[in-house]
């Protein structure tokens, strides 16, 4: 009956739509009155658990218009917001029962995924660093499963190579920038070097060198 009720109140709401232009404020004020009246429903049978999914849906998308309305969210923020709204359940899932470890994973990947995009909006990351973030946060899964359990010693392996991979994105630049003329040094200091103890040539080597040129 929810689920039917909500489809018509919102089949009834496009209809007007197309006939009335419905104020923002509007479609917030039914968005969170329809999630208001579900989640009492919800409350008359705690055992319908599937019904928190359109409240939560439904404030969401309430709480994403005031911000919007309001300028408060812009440009990157958008995206971070609805990742992390999609993000939540998952969390909130794994919670409920810490055997369904699995509802981490999209968890974690919507989380990161909403971070970078922060970050490359505000600059902290660019270029090399974008890639150096992928590798880290793929290697921090394999950092928790060994810390989880340490006879899982086979998660390190992997997550040091994704960690020195990440270093090595970091570090690339500066190490062509430093590598050549420290190469070039090095080569110059261990010419002199060679040239400073090879000292004076014995008595067999200069009868060799004469008659080589003899």
């Amino acid at each position: 009956m929810v689920w039917g009720g909500l489809l018509i109140l919102f089949g009834m709401l496009a209809l007007v739509q197309t006939f009335i232009d419905i104020s923002v404020w509007a479609w917030v004020a039914i968005l969170g009155v329809t999630g208001l009246a579900v989640f009492v429903v919800y409350l008359s049978d705690r055992a319908s658990k599937a019904l928190l999914i359109p409240v939560y849906v439904l404030w969401v998308v309430a709480i994403f218009l005031v911000l919007l309305t309001l300028e408060i969210l812009q440009d990157a923020f958008v995206a971070s917001f609805v990742l992390t709204a999609v993000a939540v359940p998952f969390i909130v899932a794994f919670l409920q029962d810490r055997s369904r470890w699995a509802f981490l994973i999209p968890a974690y990947v919507l989380l990161a995924v909403g971070l970078m995009v922060l970050l490359l909006e505000s600059g902290i990351i660019y270029d090399v660093l974008v890639p150096a973030y992928i590798m880290f946060v793929i290697a921090i899964p394999f950092l928790a499963v060994y810390l989880w359990n340490r006879q899982h010693w086979w998660a390190l392996i992997p997550a040091g190579i994704l960690l020195i991979v990440g270093f090595t994105f970091i570090f690339a630049e500066a190490a062509v920038e430093l590598i050549v003329p420290a190469v070039l040094i090095l080569a110059g200091i261990g010419i002199l070097l060679r040239q400073f103890f090879r000292g004076e040539p014995s008595k067999e080597d200069a009868a060799v060198e004469k008659h080589q040129v003899e």
